[in-house]
C-alpha cells in the first residue's frame, strides 16, 4: 500500500461518504471506490460496510485507519522537518497556547505574528502545560505559549512579558467596590481554583502561600475556565485570581463581575515561549518575541 491508499481511508472514515471522501481527496468517486476496494482484497478484511444508510467503518477497519492515520501524520512530519530546513517560512508554524492564555491572547499573537511574517500559515493547539511540554517532545507543536519559567533539558524558555493578576469578584461582595487591595487582605480562604491541569492553580497557591486557601469553598465545585468561575462568584461562590488580558472579555461576558488590582508586583505570570534548542525557525520565534515586546498587549510589561 501506498500514501495515497491510507489517505482515502482516512477521508472515507472522516465523511462517511464515498463522494464527500473522493472531493476530499481531488478524485473521482470510481477511482476511489476501486482503489479502497483492491485494498480490501490485499488485505483480506473489510474495512467499511457499505449499506443504505450510509458507510461505516467496521471494527477491523478502525484499527486500520487509526494506524493509517499516524502514519499519514508521521509522513506530513517528515515534510515539514524537511521544509523548515529548506524554507522556514513554507511549513506552517504549530503554536501551542495554555487554556488560562489562549482564549484572550490568540486575537493579539496572531496580529503580531502577520506583522512579523505577513504570509505564514499558522495552526494553534490550546493545551494545558504538561500536555504541550509532550506535544513539544513529539513535534506535534514548534513553540508554545505558556506561563514560565521553563527549565527543561533541551528546551529554552523566552519571556515577552509579565502579566498581572487581579482578584475577581461579583457586583455583591463585600470588597466590590474597592479598587485596590493588598496581598495580606485577600480573603485566600475564600478563593475559587482552577482544576489541577492548570498551572494558574499553581500559582495562585504558590502567591497565596496560605494553608487556608479555598476552605471555604465547597470542595464539590469544579471549574475548568474563567468564564465558569464569574457565574459561580454571581451566585456568591467566593471570589479568584484571574490574568489581567482576561478582564475585557470577561467584564463583557458578565458584567456582574468587578476587578480589583493587587498592590504587590509579584502577583503576576512570566509570559513567553518555549521552543526546542536549534529549531531551524528560531529566527522567526525572535523576531516574534521582539514585535510582542515592542507592542506588548495593553496593560502588561515587556520582558526582555
Amino acid at each position: 500500500m501506498n500514501l495515497r491508499d491510507l489517505e482515502y481511508v482516512a477521508a472515507i472514515d472522516r465523511y462517511r461518504n464515498f463522494g464527500r471522501a473522493a472531493d476530499a481527496c481531488h478524485v473521482s468517486q470510481p477511482s476511489l471506490s476501486a482503489q479502497v476496494k483492491k485494498l480490501e482484497e490485499r488485505l483480506g478484511v473489510e474495512l467499511f460496510a457499505r449499506t443504505s444508510s450510509g458507510v461505516f467503518t467496521t471494527d477491523a477497519g478502525a484499527r486500520i485507519v487509526a494506524t493509517a492515520k499516524d502514519m499519514l501524520r508521521s509522513a506530513q512530519r517528515i515534510s515539514d522537518t524537511a521544509a523548515e530546513y529548506h524554507d522556514p517560512l513554507s511549513a506552517p508554524l504549530r503554536i501551542g497556547m495554555i487554556p488560562t492564555l489562549a482564549p484572550f491572547a490568540l486575537p493579539y499573537l496572531s496580529k503580531s505574528i502577520r506583522a512579523v511574517a505577513e504570509d505564514l500559515n499558522v495552526i494553534y493547539r490550546e493545551q494545558p502545560t504538561h500536555v504541550l511540554l509532550t506535544e513539544l517532545e513529539e513535534r506535534v507543536v514548534d513553540v508554545a505559549m505558556m506561563s514560565g519559567p521553563i527549565e527543561r533539558t533541551g528546551y529554552r524558555f523566552t519571556p515577552v512579558f509579565k502579566e498581572p493578576l487581579v482578584l475577581m469578584v461579583s457586583a455583591s461582595h463585600r470588597l466590590a467596590n474597592i479598587d485596590n487591595i493588598s496581598p495580606c487582605d485577600i480573603p485566600v480562604e475564600e478563593l475559587l481554583l482552577l482544576t489541577k491541569e492548570h498551572c494558574l492553580r499553581a500559582d495562585t497557591i504558590s502567591l497565596c502561600d496560605d494553608k487556608n486557601i479555598g476552605v471555604d469553598v465547597p470542595e464539590q465545585i469544579l471549574a475548568t475556565n474563567f468564564l465558569t468561575m464569574t457565574h459561580y462568584l454571581a451566585e456568591g461562590v467566593g471570589c479568584t485570581l484571574v490574568p489581567m488580558m482576561a478582564r475585557p472579555i470577561l467584564e463583557c461576558v458578565n458584567s456582574e463581575m468587578r476587578f480589583i488590582t493587587i498592590d504587590d508586583s509579584s502577583y503576576g505570570r512570566d509570559i513567553g515561549f518555549v521552543s526546542r534548542k536549534g529549531c531551524p525557525r528560531e529566527h522567526i520565534l525572535m523576531a516574534l518575541c521582539a514585535e510582542i515586546r515592542s507592542r506588548p498587549p495593553m496593560n502588561v510589561a515587556p520582558l526582555s
